[in-house]
C-alpha cells in the first residue's frame, strides 16, 4: 500500500470516527471521545484533506466548521406544500379541536401525539441514496431558502442515513438557551453592534439569523442545534402512525425531542398543556407552545385542511408570561416627529423566551397614572407575546424614600422647552439633533429607501462623525471612502457595499423616495395614492390644497401638511439636492385599467395574519380596481380576516360588513383576475 493508499484509508476511518463521535455527543448527549481527542482527530483529517483537497468529501465532518460566503441564496422548491399551523390559546379551543375531530372521524376517543413548540426557524432536510443533498427553510411554504452550507455546520443534523430511498424530514432549527446567552453575553450582540446591525432580541432572532447568514463560518460558531418531527411521506414508508415515524427518524440518527407524548384522549391532552405550563421555564430551549396532533395518519385527508393549515393539527399558544423586575432608570427618547418616547431601563429579565431589558413607557401621562417611579418593581409582559409592556408597579415593593417622577420640561438633547399637543409631549425644535437623526434613519429604513446595511448604529455614527446632516449626504459618502475606515468597524468592503446601496436608490419609484421624505401623515399607502394619482414628485408639489383634499385616503389635514412641507424653502432646497444627485422622481408603475369585475371600486379591509404578505394580497385586490382602508366604516364594502382578527372584524360584525376568509376570497381573485386576460 502506497502513502496515497495509506492517507485515503485514513481520512475515510477518521470521517466514520468523528461522525460516529458527533452523534454520540449532540444526539445521544454521551461520547466515547474526549474533547481533546475529537480536537486532535479533527486537525489530522483537515490537513489530510489539504494534502489531498481530491479526498475531501463534501459531507465531510470538516463541514461543520464552515464553509465560504454566499452572494446570496439560492431558492428551493419544496416537493411537498410546507404547511403552518392553526393557533389556539385556552383549554375551551382544545376542547372543541377534540370535539371537531371526533365528529369528523366518528372515534369515541381520539389518540394524539403532544409536543413542545419550538421556538426556532422551520426547515426541511432532502436525502438521495443515504446522502443529505438539501436543506431549506420553510420560506412561503412552496419555495424556501437554500440553507445547506449553514445547515452541515449544525453537529446533530446527520450526513448520512440508512434509508437509501429519497427522504425528507422536516423540522425546526433552534438556538438553546445556553448557546444564546453566551453569545448575547460574551460576543454576539457585540458583533453586531460593532458592525451597525440591530441586536438579536431572544434565540429565535438569533437562530434565524444565524442560520440565514451568507457566511456559514459565522453560522458554524452560533451553537445552532436542530430537533426533527414529521415526514412528509410516511405513508410512503409504511407508516400508519405518527408517532412510529418518528420512532423510525430517531432510529435513522435524527433528534427528536424526547417531550413528545402520546395521549389518550382529550384529559390526557388537558393533562399534557398543564403539566407544560409548569415546565416551560426549566427547559434548556425556548418553547412558545404546544403541538397536538392527530395521530393516526390515514385519517389526515377524512379530517381535511383549510388553505395553509392541516386541520388535524392544533399550536396551543401559551398565554402572555409576566415577570417582576426592578426598574433602574427611565430614558427620554425623541422621535422624528418631535415626539418624546420615555423607555424603561429595566434590570434584565427572561420574558417568554427573550431576555428584556427595556420597555417601553408610552408617555407622560403613562407614567403618571400608572404611577411609575425609577426604583420601583414592575410587573412585565410582552403584549401579544411580542412587546415588551409595563403592566404595574408593584407597591408593596416601594421603597419608603421613593418619589414620583418628574417628567422632563426640556428635550435633553437640543434643551429647547418640550409642549405638550394633543396629549403627547413634543420637542418642536426642527433642528434637534434627535430628530435629525431619526429622520436619517427613517429615510434608510424599510419604510423609506430601504438601504441595506445602513442601519441604526452606522447612521448614528455618520451623523456624530459629520458625515451626514440631511438626508442628501448619503448621496456624498462616497466622496470621504478613507475618512469613513476611520469609524470603528468600518472597512473598505463595507463601504464600497453601502455606496452600491445608496446607488441603486436612485432607481427606485418615487414612492420610496416620497416616503422617505417623511413628510407628516404620508406613509406607504398615502405615498401610494399620491403617486398613482399625480405619477411625479414635481407634479405632487404643484398641487393644489383642493386636488389634495379630494383624493381618497388623503383628506384636509394630511393635504395641508402636503401643502406645508413643500412651501418650506429648506425643504425646497433638500429635493432640489436630491434631484442633482440623480434620483428618480417619477412613478415606474405602468399606467394600468382594470377590466369590470368583482373588485371594482370597492372599498376593503384586511386584518389578522393569511398565508402571503399583506401587501402582495392588497396589491392584487388593488390592481383589480379594489381600494385598500386601514380602519373599517360603514362604507367598507368587505373585510379579508385572517387569523388573529382583532377589532377590526369585530366592528365588521357589528356594522354587518361582508367578511371573507382567505378561502373564500382566493377563488373570486383568481376568477377576476382571468377575466382581464
Amino acid at each position: 500500500m502506497n502513502d496515497y493508499e495509506k492517507d485515503q484509508n485514513r481520512v475515510k476511518e477518521l470521517t466514520e470516527i468523528l461522525n460516529r463521535s458527533n452523534y454520540e455527543y449532540y444526539v445521544l448527549n454521551q461520547s466515547s471521545l474526549s474533547d481533546a481527542e475529537f480536537d486532535s482527530l479533527m486537525e489530522e483529517l483537515q490537513m489530510l484533506e489539504k494534502k489531498h483537497p481530491e479526498l475531501k468529501d463534501p459531507l465531510s465532518p470538516t463541514s461543520r466548521v464552515g464553509g465560504g460566503v454566499l452572494d446570496s441564496f439560492k431558492k428551493i422548491k419544496h416537493k411537498k406544500y410546507m404547511l403552518s399551523i392553526g393557533d389556539v390559546f385556552n383549554e375551551e379551543e382544545i376542547i372543541a379541536f377534540d370535539e371537531n375531530i371526533r365528529k369528523v372521524t366518528g372515534l369515541k376517543v381520539v389518540d394524539y401525539m403532544c409536543e413542545v413548540k419550538i421556538d426556532g426557524l422551520s426547515c426541511s432536510l432532502v436525502y438521495e441514496n443515504g446522502d443529505l443533498i438539501s436543506a431549506s427553510t420553510r420560506g412561503d411554504g412552496t419555495v424556501g431558502e437554500d440553507v445547506t452550507n449553514n445547515c452541515l455546520t449544525i453537529r446533530s443534523i446527520p450526513y448520512h442515513i440508512q434509508e437509501k430511498r429519497d427522504f425528507e424530514v422536516r423540522g425546526e432549527v433552534y438556538m438553546p438557551i445556553t448557546s444564546f446567552e453566551a453569545l448575547n453575553q460574551e460576543r454576539l450582540n457585540q458583533e453586531r453592534e460593532k458592525e451597525h446591525q440591530p441586536l438579536f432580541a431572544n434565540a429565535r432572532n438569533a437562530a434565524s439569523g444565524s442560520l440565514k447568514n451568507l457566511d456559514s463560518k459565522v453560522t458554524a460558531k452560533r451553537g445552532l442545534d436542530a430537533w426533527w418531527y414529521y415526514v412528509p411521506d410516511a405513508l410512503d414508508f409504511g407508516f400508519t402512525k405518527h408517532s412510529d415515524a418518528l420512532n423510525y427518524i430517531q432510529n435513522l440518527g435524527f433528534k427528536t425531542n424526547p417531550e413528545r407524548r402520546l395521549v389518550h384522549g382529550i384529559e390526557e391532552v388537558l393533562a399534557y398543556v398543564r403539566e407544560y405550563h409548569e415546565k416551560r421555564p426549566s427547559l434548556p430551549y425556548d418553547i412558545d407552545g404546544l403541538v397536538i396532533k392527530v395521530n393516526d395518519m390515514t385519517l389526515y385527508d377524512l379530517i381535511g385542511y383549510t388553505m395553509k393549515t392541516p386541520k388535524w393539527e392544533i399550536a396551543y399558544k401559551f398565554p402572555p408570561e409576566e415577570q417582576i423586575t426592578k426598574l433602574q432608570d427611565i430614558e427620554i427618547t425623541v422621535g422624528r416627529t418631535g415626539r418624546v418616547v420615555p423607555t424603561a431601563i429595566l434590570a434584565p429579565v427572561r420574558v417568554a423566551g427573550s431576555l428584556i431589558s427595556r420597555a417601553t413607557l408610552n408617555n407622560e401621562d403613562f407614567i403618571a397614572t400608572k404611577d411609575i417611579r425609577i426604583g420601583d418593581y414592575v410587573s412585565l409582559h410582552k403584549a401579544g407575546d411580542v412587546i415588551p409592556e409595563v403592566e404595574k408597579v408593584i407597591l408593596e415593593r416601594r421603597e419608603k424614600d421613593s418619589h414620583p417622577y418628574s417628567f422632563p420640561t426640556e428635550c435633553p438633547y437640543c434643551h429647547n422647552h418640550l409642549e405638550r399637543i394633543q396629549g403627547q409631549t413634543y420637542c418642536v425644535n426642527e433642528n434637534c439633533p434627535s430628530r435629525t437623526i431619526n429622520n436619517l434613519i427613517f429615510f434608510a429604513s424599510k419604510n423609506g429607501m430601504d438601504i441595506d446595511g445602513l442601519g441604526e448604529k452606522l447612521v448614528e455614527s455618520l451623523f456624530n462623525e459629520g458625515f451626514v446632516k440631511d438626508i442628501s449626504d448619503f448621496y456624498t459618502l462616497k466622496d470621504h471612502l478613507e475618512d469613513l475606515m476611520m469609524i470603528d468597524g468600518i472597512g473598505e468592503k463595507t463601504c464600497k457595499s453601502l455606496f452600491a446601496e445608496i446607488e441603486n436608490t436612485k432607481k427606485k419609484d418615487v414612492v420610496s423616495l416620497l416616503c422617505g421624505l417623511a413628510i407628516p401623515l404620508v406613509g406607504k399607502k398615502t405615498a401610494i395614492v399620491l403617486i398613482d394619482h399625480f405619477r411625479s414628485l414635481d407634479a405632487l408639489m404643484r398641487a393644489s390644497y383642493e386636488e389634495l383634499s379630494s383624493l381618497e385616503d388623503v383628506g384636509e389635514i394630511t393635504a395641508n401638511k402636503i401643502i406645508s412641507y413643500f412651501a418650506d424653502e429648506k425643504n425646497k432646497a433638500l429635493i432640489e439636492k436630491l434631484r442633482g444627485y440623480g434620483l428618480n422622481f417619477f412613478s415606474l408603475k405602468p399606467v394600468y385599467q382594470a377590466k369590470e369585475n368583482y373588485f371594482s371600486g370597492k372599498r376593503f379591509v384586511l386584518t389578522g395574519t393569511i398565508s402571503v404578505s399583506r401587501e402582495e394580497m392588497t396589491e392584487r385586490i388593488e390592481r383589480l380596481g379594489g381600494k385598500s382602508s386601514s380602519s373599517v366604516s360603514k362604507l367598507t364594502d368587505f373585510v379579508l380576516a385572517g387569523e388573529k382578527a382583532g377589532s377590526k372584524l369585530t366592528k365588521a360584525q357589528a356594522l354587518g360588513v361582508k367578511i371573507f376568509s382567505e378561502e373564500e376570497i382566493l377563488p373570486l381573485l383568481e376568477e377576476a383576475e382571468k377575466s382581464q386576460e
